[in-house]
């Protein structure tokens, strides 16, 4: 009867532990949620109202440390930035489109503590307002993120040349 009981508490101890292992978000998965929000709240789709617009333009922010660094020079988005003056680049930015769409691939984050760093490719899609312009490109990117009061903040994004002419 003894045997039984700790046989049966030993197997409760282990079917916890594989369950906690599949079903708790690691660190990675926490990594890859940061862009997947990035690109959910810079997407837009057509129609989308100015309350909506600005709530997600505001929601940007909060996924950015304190200091974030920018080096996209071909693009004039070089320096670093506040939290607040992402959220305005991003609110000036979205305004100019009807329809904007961001995603990220391949993302594999390497973390260190409480640093991680992705190399992955964006591509942006955005349909002009009040015009037939489409602007398209795609292009690989390196980026840091700290873990900031348990959370992953962006904190630096680079282009990384694939090739040169």
């Amino acid at each position: 009867m003894n045997k039984k009981i700790i046989i049966a508490v030993f197997l409760l101890a282990a079917a916890a532990a594989v369950a906690w292992f599949f079903i708790a978000p690691n660190e990675k998965a926490k990594v890859k949620k940061q862009f997947a929000s990035l690109s959910d709240l810079v997407s837009k789709e057509k129609g989308e109202t100015n309350i909506s617009m600005a709530l997600r333009a505001n929601s940007i922010g909060n996924l950015f440390d304190d200091k974030c660094s920018f080096d996209f020079a071909k693009h004039d988005m070089e320096g670093i930035y506040t939290p607040e003056e992402i959220t305005s680049h991003a609110a000036r930015g979205r305004a100019m489109f009807s329809k904007i769409s961001l995603k990220f691939y391949d993302i594999n984050p390497e973390i260190e503590n409480d640093n991680a760093m992705v190399d992955t490719t964006v591509r942006f899609y955005g349909e002009m307002k009040n015009s037939s312009k489409v602007y398209e490109d795609t292009r690989e990117i390196q980026c840091k993120l700290k873990k900031v009061e348990g959370k992953w903040k962006f904190s630096e994004f680079k282009v990384v040349e694939v090739l040169k002419k």
